[in-house]
């Protein structure tokens, strides 16, 4: 069986209605590579609305169209109406299935041979620089020298990361192992990435104070176990990187902060759409670009 999928991640809408023409620029790219499989990975935005909104834009009625929410897409909201862990458990399940889309962490998504499995991830401090010398305390409280990792505002839930991170695994163990027997070959899916392979250093602070917030090892080391898994999706890192870990092809596949001039959407929009193809156990990604593709573009105020 071959499968085309479609992925990008990290659109960070801006809430002001400027990002149309990029929108509409993704869905008109994902609509030429006429995929099997539409995926997005995350960090649309942390307003419910808006994220509604942009689904029902991005909702290609040719294929499946497939979600995992991102840590923006829990950040509370200016009337706090619910909470972080209200938004995963069902809000943003809710907002998908309303605007064509499955919100995979929900469940796997199954096709003949071929599983979708998917999860916000979170991150455990595994993936930090082991050249910095930081205690423990500064990752857990996501500060360190006056840099702030700004989950520490917006995230609302009774968990600590490490938590966070066993909770979101168990979760992930559980679908595997709760897979038919027919499957073959699965896609992992995610936000936050699970390969130090994925992650990027700079040896600067605050960058690599940073990727202590990227992911964590052990979810890696739970899709290195299962046999099945041929590719991991994830975003977060606004640093597209693709690698090759054992039997598994990992990318990452955001957009990230940037906006071009309209003239140049159609260029950004095509370097941001990832293009893979599967062919049995063969994982193709043509044209992939890999690096930070909104480097040195404006983006204007944070939404």
């Amino acid at each position: 069986m071959t499968m085309r999928i479609a992925a990008i991640s990290d659109l960070h809408v801006r809430s002001d209605g400027s990002d149309k023409a990029l929108v509409d620029g993704i869905r008109a790219r994902v609509e030429e590579l006429s995929p099997d499989v539409f995926i997005i990975a995350g960090d649309i935005s942390d307003r419910s609305q808006m994220l509604s909104q942009t689904l029902a834009k991005l909702s290609i009625p040719e294929c499946e169209n497939l979600y995992v929410a991102g840590n923006h897409d829990l950040w509370l909201e200016e009337d706090n109406r619910f909470s972080s862990l209200e938004k995963y458990s069902h809000v943003i399940g809710e907002t998908c299935r309303a605007n064509g889309f499955i919100h995979l962490p929900d469940n796997p998504y199954i096709v003949d041979d071929l599983a979708f499995v998917g999860s916000i991830g979170w991150y455990d401090y595994s993936l930090r620089s082991h050249d910095l010398r930081i205690p423990d305390s500064a990752y857990e409280q996501k500060e360190f020298r006056g840099e702030v990792w700004f989950d520490a505002f917006s995230i609302e839930w009774d968990f600590s990361d490490c938590e966070a991170t066993e909770l979101f695994n168990r979760r992930l163990e559980y679908d595997l192992s709760n897979l038919p027997g027919e499957i073959e070959r699965v896609v992992y899916v995610s936000h936050h990435i699970p390969f130090r392979e994925l992650s990027f250093y700079k040896g600067r602070l605050p960058w690599d104070f940073f990727s202590a917030f990227m992911g964590a090892e052990s979810t890696g080391k739970i899709l290195l176990k299962d046999t099945r898994v041929r590719l991991s999706i994830s975003g977060h890192s606004h640093v597209r990187k693709k690698a090759q870990i054992g039997p598994i092809t990992a990318l990452t596949v955001p957009l990230g902060y940037g906006r071009p001039s309209d003239e140049g959407i159609t260029d950004l929009v095509r370097a941001a759409v990832a293009q893979i193809d599967i062919n049995g156990d063969t994982v193709e990604v043509p044209g992939f670009v890999e690096g930070d593709i909104c480097a040195d573009l404006p983006y204007g105020n944070h939404p």
